[in-house]
């Protein structure tokens, strides 16, 4: 997953579906840093399960916010633009929800 820490986080919304029917899940989602440090070309890679967090799990890695123009190490082996993408698993779990 990523290596960056971002410098600001948004608030994570647990979709109110899964809160009714009370499923905790996880989401991997997969983008890239632009030079504003704000996340570009936003993916879902994974969601267990399908179909219920996907949404909020894009709308959080989009409210992102990293050090401007900050990218990860790299391998010298890896080559091609999908070595500045990073993955992220955003995870929904009831524990603290109302």
């Amino acid at each position: 997953m990523s290596d960056l820490e971002p410098l600001f986080r948004p608030r994570l919304q647990y979709p109110e579906r899964a809160l009714r029917l009370r499923r905790e899940g996880r989401v991997i989602v997969e983008f890239r840093i632009g030079n504003d440090g704000a996340p570009q070309d936003v993916r879902v890679v994974e969601a267990i399960p399908p179909g219920l967090f996907e949404q909020s799990a894009l709308r959080y890695a989009a409210g992102l916010r990293y050090h401007p123009g900050e990218k990860p190490p790299h391998p010298a082996e890896t080559i091609g633009k999908e070595r500045d993408r990073q993955r992220l698993e955003v995870r929904f779990e009831m524990r603290g929800q109302a």
